[in-house]
């Protein structure tokens, strides 16, 4: 996978992960010298013009590194937690900005894995390792999950994000063991949860916005159904009165 700049470099290296080839700005090298140190390792590493380094990148502002690193994975159900105290699945997500951030907000808010299903962004594109601002290394990403595969276990149950007709998340039990399903930014979660069949038991959720508001971006409404996962469990109740019956 590619790392543009050097926070995700630096973060590679929090989580054990080292780069296998190492491009930086001939320029300025004296500015990072403590990183240089730290990679001295690098059997592939090189200066190159600062024009060459910036017109490979898809940055804005040219980094001052880019990197190779290895790719995290695979990951399979039988290398994660299963059943999750907490899992996200992502069915068409496809904008790889948004799964990057989904997989940010997960590694931050107690999430054990997230599982993409078909139709969702490669979690790995530059754009997603961006958004997920090192997250990418904190947290097991397992690909080409689908609603069958979902179906064909137990254990837990399915929180689905949807627009309408759903419970408030504080007047839902996120306490877990669940996953936490959200869905395509155009056609939303329903093709997903035709997938998952009447075996597994599924609890569809709303979060109330204003009359006449657009729709939340994905992930957004990821972020608040996390985080209110994580009060609830740090409460140890649901809402301000406690469980609902």
């Amino acid at each position: 996978m590619v790392a543009e700049g050097e926070d995700l470099v630096v973060a590679g290296l929090e989580h054990g992960v080292r780069p296998s080839v190492l491009f930086v700005d001939a320029e300025r090298t004296g500015e990072l010298t403590d990183l240089l140190a730290r990679l001295g390792d690098v059997s592939e590493a090189y200066a190159v013009p600062h024009q060459l380094l910036a017109s490979a990148s898809q940055l804005a502002a040219p980094p001052r590194v880019v990197a190779i690193l290895p790719q995290p994975g695979p990951f399979a159900f039988r290398d994660v937690v299963f059943p999750p105290s907490l899992g996200v699945w992502l069915a068409g997500v496809a904008d790889p900005g948004n799964v990057g951030t989904l997989v940010r907000s997960a590694a931050a808010l107690g999430a054990d894995w997230v599982a993409l299903g078909p139709g969702s962004a490669d979690p790995f594109h530059p754009r997603a390792t961006r958004a997920a601002m090192g997250a990418t290394f904190a947290i097991p990403l397992l690909e080409g999950v689908r609603g069958e595969d979902l179906a064909a276990r137990d254990g837990f149950r399915v929180v689905a994000a949807v627009v309408d007709d759903g419970r408030p998340p504080w007047e839902t039990d996120l306490r877990g063991p669940i996953v936490i399903a959200l869905g395509g930014e155009r056609e939303g979660l329903e093709p997903g949860l035709s997938q998952l069949g009447p075996a597994l038991a599924v609890e569809r959720v709303t979060i109330p916005q204003t009359h006449g508001a657009e729709s939340l971006n994905v992930a957004a409404a990821g972020a608040i159904l996390l985080a209110e996962a994580m009060r609830q469990r740090s409460a140890g109740e649901i809402g301000s009165a406690g469980p609902v019956a």
